[in-house]
């Protein structure tokens, strides 16, 4: 038997958060799932002291394409290359090392960061995933998410059969489905929605 849960969303259901606290949020939009592809967006504060380079940690198995990192303070978009994990554990920034041959998107700062200050940065990326995809006439998008709070948006034309995980379903700006998941434990959700093309699209 297949479940969807459903919640009302209030218009005023969230609320700002404090600039510090919006790393806690990443949001995905699927593509067609013929592609296999899904764009991202997060966004991070940046307050190591001395730190020049930001980092995107690209998941096993995906490969990444049209990746920006964007300086939010100032609206600058900044060079993007990719590294290996070996290269990025050298710096000493994170206190969990890469493994050394996973691939990292790293983008360079105009200046370290200086004591007392901070950086926010926006992250965007095109994923190419093939455990995204379609199987029997239905998108199914599978995935573990580590964030506190996750919101997936299907394509146009797309209506949603199932969802393993509750969900606040709403409608975009454009009439697309979200599915806005709360994960409110310190480990991953596990996450596998489906969805059919609606009548007539």
């Amino acid at each position: 038997m297949r479940f969807i849960w459903i919640l009302i969303v209030a218009p005023l259901a969230f609320a700002q958060i404090h600039r510090a606290e919006q790393d806690r949020e990443i949001r995905y939009w699927l593509l067609d799932p013929g592609t296999h592809q899904f764009k991202i967006s997060h966004d991070f504060n940046v307050t190591r002291v001395g730190q020049k380079y930001v980092h995107s940690f690209v998941r096993k198995g995906s490969v990444v394409t049209q990746s920006q990192i964007f300086d939010l303070d100032t609206g600058e978009q900044l060079k993007t290359y990719n590294v290996t994990g070996k290269e990025t554990n050298a710096l000493g920034y994170y206190p969990t090392p890469a493994p050394d041959d996973e691939v990292v998107v790293q983008a360079e700062l105009p200046h370290p960061i200086e004591p007392g200050q901070s950086v926010r940065v926006r992250v965007i990326e095109t994923y190419t995933d093939p455990t995204y995809t379609v199987k029997n006439g239905e998108l199914v998008w599978d995935r573990t998410l580590g964030r506190p709070r996750n919101e997936v948006t299907l394509p146009e034309g797309w209506m949603l059969s199932q969802v393993t995980v509750p969900a606040i379903i709403s409608l975009d700006s454009e009439g697309r489905i979200t599915c806005r998941f709360t994960n409110p434990r310190n480990d991953e959700i596990h996450v596998v929605l489906k969805a059919r093309r609606r009548p007539g699209s």
